[in-house]
């Protein structure tokens, strides 16, 4: 009883706005995420420069929680876990990763 009440604490903190930046072809680029946890089901939205992109295949476990984005047919994998007050994200960008980032510190706005 006690885990699940964890669970549902940590999910809560993963619901909201979240920011962070990463560098670009064009230079730094602004991600506004936004997640809503349901059990163990994760939606939301991506915002860059390229404009909104809905997350799929969303999933919450122990703590930790996965989503993927879709670019045209390539899918961005996501790996993220709550640390205290930040998310640290892990991003697998496949074909697309030539130099760009995997990981992300993500810092709540809302």
């Amino acid at each position: 009883m006690i885990a699940a009440g964890i669970i549902i604490c940590s999910a809560a903190k993963i619901d909201g706005k979240w920011k962070t930046s990463m560098e670009g072809s064009d230079g730094a680029m602004e991600l506004v995420f936004t997640f809503k946890v349901d059990g163990e089901k994760l939606t939301g939205k991506v915002v860059s420069p390229m404009g909104e992109m809905d997350l799929i295949n969303g999933k919450v476990k122990e703590g930790e929680f996965t989503f993927d984005v879709d670019m045209g047919g390539t899918v961005i994998k996501h790996t993220c876990k709550l640390v205290g007050e930040e998310i640290k994200m892990k991003v697998d960008m496949g074909d697309m990763g030539g130099g760009a980032p995997n990981e992300l510190t993500l810092k709540k706005t809302e």
